[in-house]
């Protein structure tokens, strides 16, 4: 038994070492981010524009809740002027307080990108309404994003 056994674990090495000196071809190919650079990549698969348009200055507070209702306690939110979709410019920083509420003071008009979770672990919201108004309330709920995405890689933008 033991003979038989050592004959096919040899004949079994024979083969593999005679198909790769006889030059047993193979082809990668490279699906994702690793096929382009990852900036690249992640510009065409998650297209921007801006997610909150402000007609006049307007007083920017809201309170940032996930699904179940509990804040985002101390998370950080970032405003972004919105040049275009590979360029924006940070405008404000702040954070969120124990009850998840910020407070952004007066922002001047215009186009803007509105990060409200710091990671990607929370999809960004796509579209915050302001009214007309000179003050803004945004209540905000955000949605828990899949972890096994290719763009799980890709910055917050």
């Amino acid at each position: 038994m033991k003979y038989s056994v050592g004959v096919k674990f040899r004949n079994l090495v024979g083969v593999l070492a005679l198909s790769l000196l006889n030059g047993a071809r193979g082809q990668v190919v490279s699906i994702g981010p690793e096929s382009q650079s990852m900036k690249e990549y992640c510009e065409r698969v998650e297209p921007l524009g801006p997610n909150l348009i402000l007609r006049e200055a307007t007083q920017i507070t809201g309170r940032i809740t996930d699904r179940t209702t509990e804040p985002f306690r101390r998370s950080a939110v970032e405003l972004r002027r919105f040049i275009s979709a590979t360029k924006q410019v940070t405008v404000k920083k702040g954070a969120t307080d124990d009850e998840g509420k910020f407070d952004l003071g007066i922002v001047k008009r215009g186009q803007y990108r509105f990060l409200l979770s710091p990671n990607r672990a929370f999809k960004q919201a796509e579209k915050l309404e302001c009214g007309g108004s000179k003050k803004c309330t945004l209540n905000t709920i955000l949605v828990a994003n899949p972890t096994d995405q290719f763009t799980t890689n890709c910055p917050i933008r």
